[in-house]
């Protein structure tokens, strides 16, 4: 997010802003500086030591079922001071409501237009067209001459606004189209923003668009918003945290996960999908696989699991039944790319590896069930142990259509989850950890 805040916010009066995660208390936080023009101020003469000012805006989140977010500032948290403050807690201004107010109708409006909706150009055109058209009335009837000619300045400025409209309705016009996979999710078109995000005084009101976050993900709501802190890729990342509840027919119990043993990533990843068990069982595809594989493996099942991808059944043959268990292990080879290995299968010294063929054809299975055809399939060989593979390519722009640049790039399985670690590949994340333009 900050990545994305230092890439699009391009002011000279805004400096430095960051978002900070504080999983502790739950709490998100913008900060920054702003620097005042002293220049354009020296008519109250300031003292251009106290033209830059560091604030910070507290963030309340909270989430309806039909995807709204709400984004509120509380008051007593959201505050400025000056940049060179020796005692930040004693200097501290809190932010004015007024100012407050005026800062996010601001941001309404340039939401609204980053979203498609570009009627706000249109009524500011109408208001200034019609207070041009009253000074003009004025002008014909004004016989002052000092207060004629201010009317008649009042009338070029007027006109140069109008003017300036078009050019500044372009430039957003532009920006929307590098921001419509990002706000594909965090504003709807076809919405009168304007109206709701009017809704609170002092607060955003968003609408999240699920399906560009996972287009899979059949009935959706949005389940709530949390922030978390993860301990295992990189040196700890905290992340904000979208629950997305979707109708499924079988229902897997709440668990408490625990980092599994697998190394973690050097690099924290930008983003993390978290797919429930549930996401992979289905009645239907239950059905399928019986008809598909016969009647000799039965009771086939799949359980996620700390140390891997666990399957059991039972083989029948000639009237005698012979379970089995193995691990399937999910290992990152490329970006964009896993393969899902069968470990050894034996039972009671017999070597079944070719049950191998049927563990790997219900992972594909499974995993096409759960990612709805954004992935392809292709059975490989490890060769140093002769044994069977299934490689998955997944296509990233499909992944999440709300993040197009990323790519996954790796995979791990939890206790009844399978997650998706998503972001940048290795030169574009060591550029922006090292504060680098990427090449």
């Amino acid at each position: 997010m900050n990545e994305q805040l230092k890439e699009h916010v391009k002011s000279e009066l805004i400096k430095e802003i960051k978002i900070s995660f504080e999983p502790e208390d739950g709490q998100i936080f913008l900060r920054g500086v702003v620097q005042v023009p002293t220049e354009e101020m020296r008519a109250v003469n300031l003292d251009p030591a106290l033209g830059a000012f560091r604030f910070q805006a507290a963030i309340k989140l909270e989430a309806t079922k039909q995807g709204h977010l709400v984004i509120e500032f509380p008051i007593n948290e959201t505050y400025f001071y000056p940049a060179g403050s020796k005692d930040p807690k004693t200097d501290r201004v809190v932010m004015p409501v007024q100012l407050l107010s005026l800062a996010l109708a601001s941001a309404r409006g340039y939401l609204s237009a980053l979203s498609g909706d570009f009627s706000g150009f249109d009524r500011r055109t109408a208001k200034l067209t019609a207070l041009k058209k009253g000074l003009e009335r004025l002008i014909k009837t004004e016989t002052n001459a000092d207060a004629l000619k201010d009317l008649k300045n009042q009338r070029e400025a007027l006109t140069l606004q109008i003017a300036a409209i078009p050019i500044e309705r372009k430039q957003l016009e532009t920006a929307a189209k590098q921001f419509e996979h990002l706000l594909g999710f965090t504003g709807e078109k076809e919405l009168n923003l304007n109206d709701e995000l009017a809704a609170r005084r002092n607060a955003l009101v968003l609408k999240i668009k699920l399906a560009q976050l996972t287009p899979y993900l059949q009935g959706t709501e949005l389940g709530g918003i949390r922030i978390v802190h993860d301990k295992k890729d990189g040196n700890g990342e905290n992340y904000f945290v979208l629950d997305v509840n979707s109708e499924l027919t079988v229902h897997i119990p709440d668990v408490k996960t625990q980092p599994s043993s697998r190394e973690g990533m050097k690099l924290a990843p930008s983003l993390i999908m978290r797919l429930n068990q549930s996401m992979f069982e289905s009645e239907e595809l239950a059905r399928l696989e019986k008809e598909k594989m016969g009647s000799s493996l039965r009771n086939l099942t799949i359980e996620l699991k700390d140390d891997g991808v666990h399957v059991a059944g039972t083989w029948h043959k000639f009237f005698i039944n012979v379970p089995f268990e193995t691990t399937v292990d999910l290992v990152s080879t490329a970006s964009d790319v896993f393969e899902a290995r069968v470990r050894e299968l034996e039972v009671g010294g017999i070597d079944f590896e070719f049950l191998s063929k049927f563990v790997l054809e219900a992972m594909q299975n499974r995993l096409d069930h759960a990612l709805k055809g954004r992935a392809k399939f292709k059975y490989v060989g490890v060769e140093k142990d002769h044994s069977r593979a299934l490689q998955v390519t997944v296509d990233p722009k499909q992944l999440v259509p709300a993040f197009p640049d990323l790519h996954l790039l790796s995979v791990d399985v939890r206790d009844k989850e399978f997650l998706l670690k998503i972001g940048h590949d290795a030169p574009r994340a060591e550029a922006i950890t090292q504060g680098q333009p990427a090449k």
